[in-house]
């Protein structure tokens, strides 16, 4: 499957699980991108992104995600 056949934040998600755990970063990122074009407010893309973004040593840019996840979290 292809991340452009993708239409479900929640599909995005796993398809950038995928290519994270199989040390393809950017095509993650591109994943959580996606789920968050759906739904800005997906706090599992916004995690997951931040663990990509940290695991590429961007760890500044990895905080601002895992900010935004816990915050997301805490509201429920």
């Amino acid at each position: 499957m292809l991340l452009s056949e993708l239409q479900r934040e929640h599909d995005c998600v796993e398809y950038g699980n995928l290519r994270d755990s199989q040390g393809r970063y950017d095509e993650a990122l591109a994943a959580y991108d996606s789920a968050l074009r759906i739904d800005p407010d997906d706090a599992d893309a916004l995690f997951d992104k931040g663990e990509t973004l940290e695991k590429m040593g961007n760890l500044l840019e990895a905080k601002k995600f895992y900010d935004r996840a816990m915050a997301l979290y805490n509201g429920y």
